[in-house]
């Protein structure tokens, strides 16, 4: 149940059905693992699957080869594609790049380089899909170093993907891609993609999760628990991601009578796990947060996020809108709703009958004692 099953049955079907996919989801929620455990599927029904992670790149060149080396890692030796790509190389470039084909790049254009990529790609007769990981990093990235730069080369991409449609794509991503694609003019560029939102685990899953035997083996103290005394916790998180969950389950210790040789977790207990994460040495597990918003906003965006979050963390409540534009003066009101889509898009943040507040109790009583002016 909480093996994102369903999940990746649908991101297969439409795979399966041609359609390239843009998939984003908040950070900590089992992204990366649920994609791996759908190239794992794929892989088993014949298809060549590729997964690049491209956070930390911010160049078309650097793309180019990683995917090429991803790739190469996929097929043997004698593969077709090996033959085909360097007789188009050799068109481009007449020669002098050795026997690796990564050697060409610097010496062709990365989209012609990826192009060539594709076209023997598609004719290796296999069914194929490339998984872009933290696809929005590169794009901010890239467009931070060069906007026309980055419209150039994503658009082109875009197109390659219309000529070669038997390679399936899938792009992932921690952060908002149409925010940042918006933010530099590139909006058009993603525009063919499905999206599949993924989503934290609800209460059902949520419960599987944290009772499932290899779950369970990897806490400090195995323990049981009440649907009923879980349900306060998962109240107080709010945000249920796999990652907050371990760390609570792993602070557990368990004071209650055994069931089954198990034994059980008190609401005191499963409280008193959640008021550990809050001292001082462990503040690197939230910090992820903190660092989200200085890596990936400009810095005017940046500070009014702080100021944003630190008014939020305030209350459990919240504010609604026209209190936080007050509060954040000079910023333009616009400025305010941007900043809280923002903070919407990555998870931090969600607006329920009409007051914005943080996502996870949790994490607000974190901003609240640590970060907040």
């Amino acid at each position: 149940m909480h093996e994102r099953k369903s999940e990746r049955d649908t991101l297969k079907r439409k795979l399966e059905a041609g359609k390239n996919i843009h998939m984003p989801a908040p950070r900590r929620i089992g992204k990366t693992w649920t994609i791996n455990r759908l190239a794992e599927d794929m892989r088993k029904e014949g298809w060549l699957i590729v997964e690049l992670d491209v956070q930390g790149m911010s160049t078309p060149e650097k793309f180019a080869q990683r995917l090429c080396q991803k790739i190469q890692g996929q097929l043997p030796k004698t593969a077709g594609l090996h033959a085909a790509f360097k007789n188009r190389l050799d068109a481009l470039i007449e020669g002098g790049w050795g026997t690796n084909p990564i050697n060409a790049i610097g010496k062709v254009d990365p989209v012609a380089f990826l192009d060539a990529l594709l076209e023997a790609l598609e004719k290796e007769g296999k069914q194929s899909a490339i998984f872009v990981d933290e696809i929005a990093y590169f794009v901010l990235g890239f467009a931070e170093k060069s906007k026309d730069g980055a419209k150039d080369f994503f658009y082109q991409l875009r197109n390659l993907q219309a000529e070669y449609s038997k390679v399936r794509w899938l792009f992932t991503g921690s952060i908002g891609l149409n925010l940042v694609a918006e933010r530099f003019g590139l909006g058009g560029a993603f525009v063919d993609l499905d999206t599949f939102i993924l989503e934290p685990f609800d209460a059902t899953e949520a419960r599987s999760f944290l009772r499932a035997p290899a779950t369970q083996n990897a806490f400090n103290h195995s323990f049981v628990a009440s649907d009923a005394d879980l349900g306060v916790v998962f109240e107080e998180l709010g945000w249920l991601a796999p990652y907050y969950l371990m760390l609570v389950g792993n602070e557990v210790r368990p004071s209650g009578e055994p069931k089954g040789g198990t034994l059980t977790a008190t609401l005191d207990d499963l409280q008193a796990a959640m008021e550990k994460l809050l001292k001082p040495t462990r503040k690197s597990e939230f910090a992820v947060w903190r660092e989200h918003i200085d890596k990936n906003l400009p810095k005017t965006d940046r500070d009014l996020a702080r100021k944003v979050l630190n008014q939020l963390s305030a209350s459990t409540d919240g504010e609604i809108l026209s209190t936080l534009q007050s509060a954040m003066v000079p910023a333009a009101p616009k400025a305010v709703r941007d900043i809280l889509d923002i903070l919407q898009s990555d998870g931090l943040v969600d607006c329920l009958e009409g007051r914005y507040r943080f996502r996870s109790g949790l994490i607000r009583r974190y901003w609240q004692q640590y970060e907040a002016d």
